[in-house]
């Protein structure tokens, strides 16, 4: 399968919303229904770690945040949180060896 299919199949919105879901479930540590700084802070580094590339500063980490963060409310909602994912999704699939 091209990276190109794989993109279309995994961006399709009946797999993308469960994706999301999951994924914001999963790093929602305290249950508040948003992703607050520690947990952004948690998530990038796994992800900066499991790609071994460097970990973000806290200064990146905050500028990442006020980038997601469109209502200005100091933390990131599913629906903000869903940029993310998309970004983390094309940068994975873009790295991917087919």
């Amino acid at each position: 399968m091209s990276k190109e299919k794989i993109k279309k199949e995994v961006l399709d919105e009946k797999n993308f919303g469960p994706l999301v879901d999951k994924i914001f479930q999963q790093n929602d540590v305290n249950n508040s229904g948003y992703i607050e700084k520690q947990e952004l802070t948690e998530l990038l580094n796994n992800l900066f770690d499991q790609w071994k590339m460097p970990r973000l500063t806290n200064n990146q980490v905050e500028a990442e945040l006020k980038r997601l963060d469109k209502n200005k409310d100091g933390k990131i909602s599913k629906q903000e949180f869903r940029v993310l994912v998309k970004e983390i999704t094309l940068f994975t699939i873009s790295k991917l060896e087919i």
